[in-house]
């Protein structure tokens, strides 16, 4: 489809020339200039459904079809930068904010609560703020009880109490597997976080870089909060050293494990219900039995539910329709479209999808009330209990560990991960083996190197050593919140994140490149 820019005033323009370029594919079902534009992540088979389900609606409630073109430049976090930089441009330059997009939809909650908060340039009197996203203070305190009830699921709220923001669907986090090269192993499919650092899975995980994807930073975050922070990098690096691709789209990762690329991988729940069911329909299809071999796992007790909302963007330019796209996205239309399955007709009393069974859970407690029998998935998360997250650090030290850790120096990592594993006294054990599990001084000493975190510096003469999560407070305050910015630990002009994290990665290749050079010493003489 054609690409076009979305340029609709001479201001827009301006803010353009400086920012990301926002750019945007119609789908066809309207012949009219009434056009919803929309921000998303969503995958292509999600898009089609809604743009179809919401003409429909539209032309239904309000007497009008209507068009809706996507703007998919990438994943939430990708999309929360562009806008910031474009709304930070249009405030530097005395412009007017936004112009470009309706809507936002889709991603986890936690980019949109950063997109929620206010972004300031200037001081004094030629300060200028805004926020990215435009209140719905339209729904009424009343409207929103009927709609979702208790606030909460899970420990997390379900939409924003400023109403910047409404959860529409809710994701889970899990791993897909190859079936069929799991039996060609002779290994069980990894079905735990701790799994996927089976040494047996050695360049066999795919994985997803999470400075690039919102719920994939969430879903790395659930494994710190459900295994501790120690065990939790343990099994990140131990996962991160057995991959052979880091990527940057988390919608990938059920198709590359599918098609056999890698063995198993972090997932999205419906990302990986969504693959795993379409290659068993193909099978059926074809006679070709082979084609069934993707399942997705949510580790039981391992992982989180987390809304995955819609919203409206200030200064859009069809603020009515956007109005009317979260009312549908809100409505029973909207909440089944996520998981009644495909065909013609209604079930339920409501308008199935037309192509694609999109595999979702609704973020509505009606609709599991009225309507589970007809569900795809018979799940309902609101049954299921949750404990709520445990330490609110843990998120912003995921991409500034990670990064560095896996993603820098990914080389050295395999290398020394390889290098641990076939050491002659690592035991043939499949789950997570520690230092204190080994007896040998050179392996011991291998495996400290290995899963060693940094020592951060602090204002006079202070370390915060990040091993110990007692740590991560006065360094996410200091470091990454700019608290230590009088304290002469980095340049006037220097971001602090930056720094830390070439500081960080510094220190990894270190702890890698010892282990290495250690083993190739050993192997030299004849010793490993």
């Amino acid at each position: 489809m054609s690409r076009v820019l979305l340029s609709i005033s001479i201001a827009a323009v301006a803010v353009l020339t400086v920012t990301p370029v926002l750019l945007y594919e119609g789908d066809p079902v309207a012949s009219n200039d009434r056009k919803l534009i929309i921000v998303s992540p969503h995958n292509e088979q999600i898009r089609f459904e809604f743009s179809q389900a919401f003409a429909d609606w539209h032309e239904k409630h309000y007497g009008e079809r209507v068009d809706i073109a996507w703007s998919t430049p990438g994943g939430t976090t990708e999309i929360r930068r562009m806008l910031t930089a474009q709304y930070e441009s249009a405030l530097k330059h005395d412009l007017p904010v936004g112009g470009d997009a309706d809507v936002i939809f889709g991603g986890g909650s936690y980019e949109f609560q950063t997109l929620a908060r206010p972004i300031t340039v200037g001081s004094g009197e030629h300060q200028r703020q805004t926020t990215i996203l435009e209140p719905c203070a339209w729904l009424t305190a009343d409207h929103l009880n009927e709609l979702y009830g208790a606030n909460e699921i899970a420990g997390n709220p379900l939409y924003d109490k400023n109403l910047y923001w409404f959860g529409v669907a809710l994701s889970t986090f899990g791993i897909v597997c190859n079936t069929q090269q799991c039996a060609l192993l002779h290994i069980e499919p990894p079905k735990l976080w701790q799994d996927l650092a089976d040494p047996r899975l050695f360049k066999s995980v795919a994985l997803v870089n999470p400075s690039q994807s919102g719920s994939v930073a969430t879903a790395f975050e659930t494994i710190l909060q459900r295994l501790g922070w120690v065990r939790g990098w343990q099994v990140m690096r131990r996962a991160a050293g057995n991959s052979n691709q880091i990527i940057a789209s988390s919608s990938v990762i059920p198709t590359t494990v599918g098609d056999g690329e890698s063995l198993a991988g972090i997932a999205i729940d419906f990302y990986g219900r969504y693959q795993a069911q379409a290659l068993a329909d193909a099978a059926v299809k074809t006679h070709n039995p082979s084609l069934d071999r993707l399942q997705f796992f949510t580790p039981v007790g391992q992982s989180v539910i987390d809304p995955d909302p819609v919203a409206i963007l200030r200064g859009a330019p069809n603020l009515e329709l956007a109005k009317h796209f979260v009312l549908f996205c809100l409505s029973m239309e909207g909440q089944l479209l996520w998981q009644l399955p495909h065909g013609e007709g209604e079930l339920c009393g409501y308008p199935r999808p037309q192509q694609y069974s999109l595999r979702r859970m609704p973020a509505r407690r009606a609709a599991y009330a009225c309507c589970q029998t007809c569900f795809v998935d018979q799940v309902d998360p609101f049954s299921e209990p949750q404990s709520a997250p445990a330490d609110p650090n843990f998120r912003d030290f995921v991409s500034t560990i990670f990064v560095p850790m896996a993603i820098g120096n990914t080389e050295f990592l395999r290398e020394a991960w390889h290098a641990i594993i076939t050491h002659p006294s690592y035991p043939k054990r499949t789950d997570i083996v520690s230092a204190g599990d080994v007896a040998d001084p050179i392996l011991k000493s291998w495996i400290e190197a290995f899963d060693a975190l940094p020592t951060v510096a602090g204002p006079n003469g202070t370390l915060f050593n990040l091993n110990d999560p007692q740590s991560l407070t006065a360094v996410r305050n200091g470091w990454l919140k700019g608290g230590f910015v009088e304290s002469g630990l980095w340049a006037e002009r220097e971001d602090p994140r930056t720094l830390l994290r070439r500081q960080f990665s510094a220190f990894f290749e270190k702890q890698y490149k010892m282990i290495i050079e250690s083993s190739r010493k050993g192997i030299a003489a004849g010793t490993g």
